[in-house]
């Protein structure tokens, strides 16, 4: 064997042995560095517990691959919050060359499983000031770190998420991917966002929700996202499970939406460029168990409101919006009966509101059928809150059937109707906390009391009915058999913090109650 040939030999056995040696040490490295891996990531996340199925160590491929990691919340530790098969980081050998670290991260197959008390637990005090203490001290050992280069992949994930109630459905996400590449510490210089991100999630109905964009994951004090977002007929029924816990009941309806997302530290931004609403059926739900939590909800609602309205550093935009074929009530269910009011045959166009004052007015139009019969045209001009609200809303209803209310009657004045027609006439302007306008019902050919409808009835409510009826005749307007009366509703803003839903809300409700009902409770 010649010396070279020898050589050659020494050096690939002394490589194999090498290599074997490498081999030898990953295989017993594996579970030490299982067990570390796993306490620092307990230490790193308190208020959870996490476990590492096993460890594969690849020194030749510079990877390392994690398998069946769970993570349970230690107060509610069933079920698993997250349960992923397998994680993979593979190491880059060109960032090396150039005094860099570059991996890619890989997450295959997450499930995450989330109740309400995992999130009622997250949001605890205690619990939520650690982890954003542990957050930004992991942020700032990143930043200091080492230069490195990195992407990110989620593929195949799902969640589900439940409120925790017997009659809830949970909300599904089929599937959702996250792709986020030129994770950086190191970011060039004039680069805003290094980071591309994409992310799509699609439901079991195959309705979808894209996010296309860039990020600095490593922004001061916190990331930052700049981003395209794109929903496809977003079943909106989907959203129970979170709607619910605001008294709102979404039964059906498709959502498309186009605009864009940026959030900072110094901005938030959400702009709405285009959406569109179709046959939709949202009830909100109003009950005497409730009562306190829907208190506390409006008066947190108003400060939010006052704070986006008053703080420049937030705008949020609608340019245009529709909504179509849809039905919206009001049920009440802290009356005897309950009852339902409700606009059906909707159409609804938005356009240009905004928060912002020098994004001009903002305009709304209604259209449809009240307690669908009666032709509904609705008109509302809102200006930006600056910082009070600033609008304008007429309103004409005509040609109702009064006989939808008899639940409202019954509940409200212990009366129902046999026939006759109902018509609204409003017109009012609400500035520097003043209202000024007026509301006009009107009673057509009403009849509150019918022999046959009534037979069954108890005398004594037999004579109640007849006797406003009676009287509703005394106030009608012959020939035309028509009642009716004009309430002025012009005065300072009942709550001079509301925002302007709250009011809009506010004068609906004195419509309704002021006006429209003592239509037939006054002449008793």
């Amino acid at each position: 064997m010649s010396k070279h040939r020898r050589a050659w030999t020494i050096a690939l056995v002394a490589l194999a042995v090498v290599i074997l040696a490498v081999v030898i040490l990953a295989a017993v490295s594996d579970e030490p560095l299982r067990q570390y891996i796993e306490a620092e990531a307990n230490s790193r996340l308190p208020g959870f517990h996490i476990t590492i199925g096993a460890l594969d160590l690849h020194p030749l491929t510079l990877s390392v691959a994690l398998r069946d990691i769970v993570v349970r919340q230690d107060i509610h530790p069933d079920p698993p919050v997250v349960s992923i098969p397998k994680i993979t980081a593979d190491a880059e050998l060109a960032p090396l060359l150039l005094g860099k670290i570059g991996a890619d991260l890989r997450v295959e197959e997450p499930v995450f499983a989330i109740t309400q008390k995992h999130v009622d637990g997250l949001l605890r005090k205690g619990d939520k000031e650690v982890v954003k203490e542990e957050a930004e001290a992991w942020q700032d050992r990143l930043r200091e770190s080492m230069a490195f280069r990195g992407a990110f992949h989620v593929t195949n994930g799902h969640m589900t998420y439940e409120e925790g109630k017997a009659a809830s459905e949970p909300l599904r996400i089929e599937r959702f991917d996250i792709e986020a590449t030129n994770i950086t510490n190191r970011p060039q210089e004039n680069d805003e966002y290094p980071s591309e991100l994409r992310m799509h999630a699609s439901f079991p109905d195959q309705s979808q929700i894209h996010l296309e964009g860039r990020a600095d994951w490593f922004a001061i004090p916190v990331p930052k996202v700049d981003a395209d977002l794109k929903i496809e007929r977003l079943q909106i029924k989907n959203l129970l499970p979170v709607a619910g816990r605001f008294n709102v009941q979404c039964r059906q309806g498709a959502l498309d939406v186009n605009g864009h997302v940026r959030y900072s530290e110094s901005s938030t931004v959400l702009a709405i460029n285009q959406f569109q609403l179709d046959d939709a059926k949202i009830d909100y739900v109003h009950s005497a168990a409730t009562k306190p939590k829907e208190i506390q909800r409006a008066k947190k609602a108003a400060e939010k409101a006052k704070d986006a309205h008053q703080d420049s550093t937030m705008r949020v935009k609608v340019e245009q919006g529709k909504i179509r074929d849809s039905e919206i009530g009001f049920v009440n269910k802290a009356t005897s009966p309950d009852y339902r009011v409700f606009l059906t045959d909707m159409d609804v166009e938005l356009e240009n509101l905004s928060n912002r004052l020098e994004e001009g007015t903002g305009t709304v139009k209604i259209t449809g059928k009240f307690m669908g019969s009666g032709p509904t045209v609705m008109n509302a001009t809102f200006r930006p809150e600056k910082p009070r609200p600033d609008f304008n809303l007429n309103a004409k209803i005509v040609k109702t059937h009064v006989s939808a209310f008899n639940d409202v009657l019954r509940a409200h004045g212990d009366m129902d109707t046999h026939q006759g027609t109902f018509a609204f006439f409003s017109e009012m302007t609400v500035k520097d906390n003043q209202i000024r306008g007026y509301v006009k019902p009107m009673l057509k050919d009403v009849e509150v009391y019918d022999a046959e409808q009534d037979k069954d009835k108890a005398l004594t409510k037999k004579v109640w009915e007849a006797v406003v009826g009676g009287a509703l005749g005394i106030f009608e307007n012959k020939p035309r058999d028509e009642a009716a009366t004009v309430t002025d509703l012009s005065g300072p803003v009942e709550n001079p913090h509301a925002d302007t839903w709250q009011v809009v809300g506010k004068l609906v409700q004195n419509a309704f109650f002021k006006a429209i009902l003592p239509g037939f409770e006054r002449v008793a």
